[in-house]
């Protein structure tokens, strides 16, 4: 096949317009790339062009396709494999009932599916906004990161701080059983611990160059903080969580306004 029969073409036509103005230019590419795959113009288990074909074909350089191509794999979105090339994921890992990150779809009844992956998983010693709910043991505080797709519309950044004598099923195992993960379920049905209080602080905010990285848009940015900080009884504090969510003109349901309500996962 030749440069000139390549699909990449008619990608290049049907989906160069995608509305990406002001992104940098890796995050034009991946913003393009995500709609090509939710419209179905590739789907699960499509092999993408090469690297060489999308910088020859597109606007971009090598360099960038790389950037965006790297991105979309660490999102579970593409799975890159060595020596044959980048393919659609085939089995995403959807959270399943989900009490966080729950965007309202066209209809405003129901909630957009939601996808997982988790980035890292360390212990930290350095003090931030989790000091005050958690304190610091002695052993440092558990940190996992994560990036939540949305319905392959854009990217949610999370931070989640915990004790990791008290949620070790979190701590221990392969991190990619943390892929998809309901963290409240986890939490409540293996650590036999109850959520029984959950706060939510919202914020408009700039959100900081990590969380832009991570979700692929410009440094300086304002977008939306969640804060939440979740209880076992009055004085147990089970974790402290951020989500920094890009700008998106989706409502985001907070509550359910049921008395057992929990936004975790």
């Amino acid at each position: 096949m030749t440069v000139n029969d390549s699909p990449t073409i008619n990608f290049n036509e049907r989906f160069g317009h995608v509305g990406t103005r002001g992104l940098p230019k890796y995050a034009q590419l991946r913003e393009m790339l995500l709609e090509a795959i939710k419209s179905g113009y590739w789907k699960p288990g499509d092999k993408l062009p090469t690297e060489l074909e999308f910088a020859e074909i597109t606007r971009f350089s090598l360099g960038t396709v790389q950037r965006a191509l790297r991105d979309l794999a660490e999102e579970g979105i593409l799975v890159r494999r060595h020596g044959l090339g980048s393919f659609v994921a085939e089995n995403r890992k959807q959270v399943e009932a989900p009490w966080h990150c729950r965007f309202l779809d066209d209809s405003g009844d129901g909630v957009l599916p939601i996808y997982s992956k988790t980035l890292a998983r360390r212990t930290i010693a350095e003090p931030g906004p989790w000091t005050k709910h958690l304190g610091r043991p002695s052993g440092g505080l558990l940190k996992i990161d994560r990036l939540i797709n949305i319905n392959n519309e854009f990217t949610v950044y999370s931070r989640f701080f915990a004790d990791p004598g008290l949620l070790k099923p979190l701590a221990t195992g392969p991190l990619q059983n943390l892929d998809g993960a309901n963290f409240r379920a986890l939490i409540m049905q293996e650590c036999h611990l109850p959520i029984t209080q959950v706060v939510q602080d919202v914020r408009v905010a700039v959100l900081d160059p990590e969380a832009a990285g991570n979700i692929g848009v410009k440094d300086g940015t304002t977008g939306m903080l969640v804060q939440a900080v979740a209880r076992a009884g009055r004085d147990t504090c089970l974790y402290y969580q951020e989500f920094f969510i890009p700008p998106t003109t989706r409502a985001l349901r907070l509550t359910d306004g049921t008395p057992s309500f929990d936004p975790s996962f």
